[in-house]
């Protein structure tokens, strides 16, 4: 009688686990305890925080990017998730409670390296594909608290530049159906004079003036030659299209990069770039005479801007400037 019982109970259980009503977790709750706690620092924005090591265990709360915490303990084995392989490591969280964290989504932490750690976090954030509105705003936040604990002036500098080029990523996945709507709501106002929204692609640009602004303030330092590249890619909305005079327009900021830094780390990308757009028919619209008040006035700002590139393009010795040289021979002053 006793053996069936048994039997039966056994039977019972596999129908509630396979059912979901018995969690699998009881078997996996084993764990080594570390010799002493190492802090650790998050990698991700919202991170869960399980009751035990797996995907599918009850979340405790979630960590903000750059959530330092100590690790007391880990998993016995190592999990792979999203191509990331790892231990569990059970952790001390901000609320008193433990709970268990996936270590692919950690980094070792010191705070003499706090600085190095954040910079990384938020390059590596800013790269990521596939994060949303809510995602960006960690990013962000994380950008501009960074800059009030930067202890000399170079890496405030980097966090400064951080912190636009993390308010451009954040700005362009705005959903723009969403204005009246909170957070959205709040978010315009916060960022009205930061940002100009994109008629064409939708979502919100970072205005490039901000990045030119920060090179200026920062000019004497090496950072300012990245900020001025980033400045340069930092195109206003527009609609080209087909229109290869527009295409030229576009490349101002380059135009503005070469001069400034004609010798820069990306001299010859800017050089390269420019004279793709310098087309045929970009040339022969410069060379041309007459057309409705339109033409003229667009001829008329395509020479200020091709008179800029000359003088860009003179203080370069990059090899990559020949071929944009032959094309502006071809232009008539």
């Amino acid at each position: 009688m006793a053996y069936v019982m048994k039997h039966q109970s056994l039977i019972f259980a596999l129908v509630m686990f396979a059912a979901g009503l018995i969690s699998p977790l009881v078997a996996q709750t084993d764990e080594i305890k570390l010799d002493a706690p190492q802090a650790r620092i998050t990698t991700v924005s919202a991170m869960r925080a399980r009751k035990a090591p797996q995907v599918v265990a009850e979340e405790i709360v979630r960590l903000k990017l750059g959530t330092v915490v100590n690790a007391i303990a880990r998993s016995p084995n190592q999990d792979t998730i999203g191509g990331k392989t790892d231990y569990w490591y059970r952790v001390d969280l901000p609320n008193q409670q433990t709970g268990w964290l996936f270590g692919g989504l950690l980094l070792d932490y010191s705070a003499s390296r706090r600085q190095e750690l954040l910079r990384q976090i938020i390059e590596a954030r800013l790269k990521a594909e596939n994060t949303d509105f809510a995602d960006r705003q960690e990013i962000y936040n994380l950008a501009a608290s960074s800059i009030n604990e930067a202890k000399d002036v170079t890496t405030r500098a980097g966090f400064e530049l951080l912190k636009l080029l993390a308010l451009a990523n954040w700005a362009v996945s705005f959903p723009y159906d969403q204005n009246p709507k909170s957070p959205y709501r709040e978010w315009i106002k916060a960022h009205a004079a930061e940002v100009v929204p994109n008629e064409f692609a939708g979502g919100y640009n970072l205005k490039s003036e901000l990045l030119w602004n920060l090179e200026k303030k920062h000019h004497s330092l090496p950072i300012a030659e990245r900020i001025a590249w980033e400045a340069a890619q930092m195109l206003p909305p527009s609609d080209c299209e087909g229109d290869e005079v527009c295409h030229l327009f576009l490349s101002e900021g380059e135009i503005k990069y070469l001069s400034l830094y004609p010798s820069g780390a990306h001299a010859a990308e800017a050089l390269k770039n420019i004279a793709e757009v310098l087309t045929d028919e970009v040339i022969n619209f410069t060379n041309d005479k007459g057309g409705d008040k339109y033409a003229v006035e667009q001829r008329t700002d395509l020479k200020k801007l091709l008179t800029s590139l000359r003088l860009a393009v003179a203080k370069t010795t990059a090899p990559q400037k020949k071929e944009l040289v032959k094309k502006l021979e071809r232009i008539t002053r």
